[in-house]
C-alpha cells in the first residue's frame, strides 16, 4: 500500500470510529434521596468515545404524566439525537432522562412529595459527580413533553442558575379559568395530590398552583431572567394546552422576550411531537454550538 493509499485508510478509519459508533444508555440507575425518602430511578444516555475528562452539554428529559425514565419519548429523544451524532451532526451530549412518576415536577401542597427540591438540591449535584456533565448552564438543557413540558418551563423560570436552554413539547399548563372549570373527575386524576384533594372549582387555583405554572410564573419572574434563556415552545392545535402555551407566546411578545414558537396539527400525543423534534433538535444544536 502506498503512502496515499494508507494516508486514505487511516482517513476512513478514524471518520468511522468517530462517527460510526453508537454512545450507550445505562438504564434503571439510582440514587437514594433524603428529601423523598426513597429511590429514585433514571436513564442516562453516554456518547460515542465518552471521555470522564471532558465536560459534555448536558439535556434533561422529562417524561409525560404517568410515564417513567423508559417512556417512548425519552427513548426516542435519545435514539435520534444519537444517530446525529454518529453522523457528526449533533454535539457529543450527554442525556439524563429521571423518572418523576406523577410528581408534575414540583413540591405538592402537603409537603409528602418535594420532586422540585429532590431534583435540584440532590438528583442534578449527583450527576454532576458520577458522569463528565458541564458546569455550565450555558451549556445545559431541560427539555420534556406534557407534564415535562410543564416541567422544563418551571425549571427554567424558578431555576435559571441552571439552565439556559429551554425546550417544552405539549407543556401542560393551564390557564386559571381552565383549572376551575375542568371536570372533578379530571381534577382528581391529575391534580389533586398538587394542589388539594378536597376543593372546590374556586379554590384549585391556589397558591402552589399559581406558584408552579409557568404562565403566572412568567408574570412576577424577572424579566431580565427570561430574556437570557433560549425558548423553544411547541403546541398541537387540538390541544386543550394550546391556549395557555398560546397565551405563554403572547406574554413573552409583549415583555420582548425571543423564542420560538411552534403550533404543531395534531392533537395531544407523540404524532405531534415527532413532527416537531427534527425543528427542534436543529435549535438545540445551534445553541449548543453557539459561541464555538
Amino acid at each position: 500500500m502506498n503512502q496515499k493509499h494508507l494516508l486514505l485508510a487511516l482517513t476512513l478509519f478514524i471518520n468511522i470510529s468517530i462517527f460510526g459508533q453508537n454512545g450507550e444508555v445505562l438504564e434503571n440507575q439510582i440514587i437514594q434521596s433524603e428529601v423523598l425518602n426513597k429511590e429514585v430511578k433514571y436513564n442516562i444516555y453516554l456518547p460515542p468515545n465518552y471521555d470522564t475528562v471532558k465536560a459534555y452539554p448536558t439535556i434533561y428529559f422529562l417524561h409525560g404524566f404517568g410515564g417513567n425514565n423508559n417512556s417512548p419519548h425519552s427513548k426516542g429523544i435519545i435514539k435520534d439525537i444519537d444517530s446525529l451524532i454518529t453522523k457528526g451532526r449533533f454535539p457529543e451530549t450527554i442525556i439524563v432522562c429521571p423518572n418523576a412518576g406523577k410528581s408534575w415536577y414540583i413540591d405538592d401542597y402537603a409537603g409528602k412529595e418535594k420532586y422540585a427540591s429532590m431534583f435540584t438540591s440532590e438528583f442534578i449535584p449527583e450527576m454532576k459527580k458520577r458522569y463528565a456533565l458541564t458546569k455550565s448552564t450555558q451549556k445545559t438543557v431541560v427539555m420534556g413533553s406534557s407534564m415535562g413540558g410543564f416541567g422544563a418551563l418551571r425549571f427554567t423560570m424558578i431555576n435559571p442558575e441552571e439552565f439556559r436552554i429551554c425546550v417544552s413539547f405539549m407543556g401542560a399548563i393551564s390557564t386559571k379559568k381552565q383549572m376551575v372549570e375542568d371536570l372533578e373527575k379530571y381534577y382528581q386524576r391529575f391534580h389533586a395530590h398538587l394542589y388539594g384533594e378536597n376543593l372546590s372549582p374556586e379554590e384549585r387555583t391556589n397558591e402552589v398552583y399559581v406558584n408552579n405554572n409557568a404562565l403566572y410564573i412568567a408574570e412576577k419572574v424577572d424579566v431580565e431572567i427570561l430574556k437570557s434563556k433560549k425558548w423553544y415552545i411547541q403546541t398541537c392545535d387540538d390541544d386543550f394546552h394550546s391556549l395557555p402555551n398560546a397565551e405563554l407566546h403572547i406574554l413573552f411578545h409583549e415583555k420582548d422576550i425571543k423564542h420560538e414558537f411552534r403550533v404543531t396539527n395534531g392533537k395531544h400525543n407523540k404524532t405531534c411531537i415527532d413532527n416537531s423534534i427534527p425543528d427542534a433538535l436543529e435549535f438545540l444544536k445551534n445553541n449548543l454550538t453557539e459561541g464555538k
